[in-house]
């Protein structure tokens, strides 16, 4: 692969997002469809509320204290709940983006019902906000082409859902500009362990934080040799806990420090190759 497949700014080998989904005890609705997590008990309401109380404000104040600028994909129904925090994200100036209402599966939705949920989602998050939504990231589980039309036809600029590139481009079918993901790169899968509900059923997990770093590491030494987009995804009750915080600290010191990196929110990214497309 060659560097020539993405031209960073000003001569820069790659390019760092990052990004925070933020989903408190929602997160559940992906193994528990059926439960109403507004009224849940137990450890996910707990783990949800302690991320959001305790996690959020480490990860906000790392960000502050290295200049950087992240992209928060929040569900709806999370700016309902906790108005006051997406409030103190959007004025510590990062972007806002949309990451469903209630932690949908998309794809069992109909098309109707789809553009449905996410108007309202994003009605309701720029009405707390105060921001304009621009970018989109599909709730874990599955969506469809058609969903990705629907996100075109409401007004967004970008998705950050799909894990099939390593550099934005721009999708044929919908014409929306997709900035790829990847699990490596997501803490959650490393760390998430609830027992009541079972989450993940029939296995514990909760990852060696140093192992975590090490790997984001060596992530990012690979976007920076083959100029590729380090699209990192953060969860409050992951990273934020007070025993895994210092793996962003230090992985934010690294970055900070190298000229050779881009730091961008999804937003700035898109419009980058937006303008870059045309010339």
């Amino acid at each position: 692969m060659s560097k020539d497949r993405m031209r960073w700014p000003e001569g820069k080998s790659c390019a760092v997002m990052i990004s925070v989904n933020l989903e408190a005890e929602y997160f559940a609705k992906m193994y528990y469809p059926d439960e109403n997590i507004d009224l849940a008990t137990g450890e996910v309401a707990a783990l949800g509320w302690e991320g959001m109380t305790f996690g959020l404000p480490k990860i906000l104040d790392a960000l502050d204290a290295h200049n950087i600028k992240a992209t928060f994909f929040v569900l709806a129904a999370v700016a309902d709940k906790y108005p006051d925090a997406i409030k103190e994200i959007a004025i510590r100036g990062h972007e806002i983006g949309c990451h469903g209402y209630y932690h949908e599966n998309l794809a069992l939705l109909s098309i109707a019902e789809q553009r449905s949920v996410l108007k309202r989602a994003i009605d309701r998050l720029e009405e707390v906000s105060g921001k304009k939504v621009k970018g989109f990231r599909m709730p874990e589980g599955e969506m469809t082409e058609e969903t990705l039309n629907i996100v075109k036809d409401l007004g967004f600029t970008y998705s950050s859902s799909l894990s099939d590139d390593d550099v934005p481009y721009l999708r044929e079918e919908s014409q929306i500009i997709e900035l790829p993901i990847h699990w490596e790169l997501y803490d959650l899968p490393y760390f998430v362990y609830t027992w009541d509900p079972q989450i993940p059923q029939g296995q514990s997990r909760s990852a060696n934080a140093n192992d975590v770093l090490e790997n984001w590491k060596i992530e990012l030494e690979g976007a920076l040799k083959y100029g590729t987009l380090f699209n990192l995804q953060l969860d409050p009750q992951a990273t934020g806990e007070q025993g895994r915080i210092f793996i962003l600290e230090e992985l934010l010191d690294i970055v900070a420090q190298n000229e050779k990196i881009w730091i961008a929110t999804g937003e700035e990214i898109a419009s980058y190759f937006e303008v870059s497309q045309d010339n």
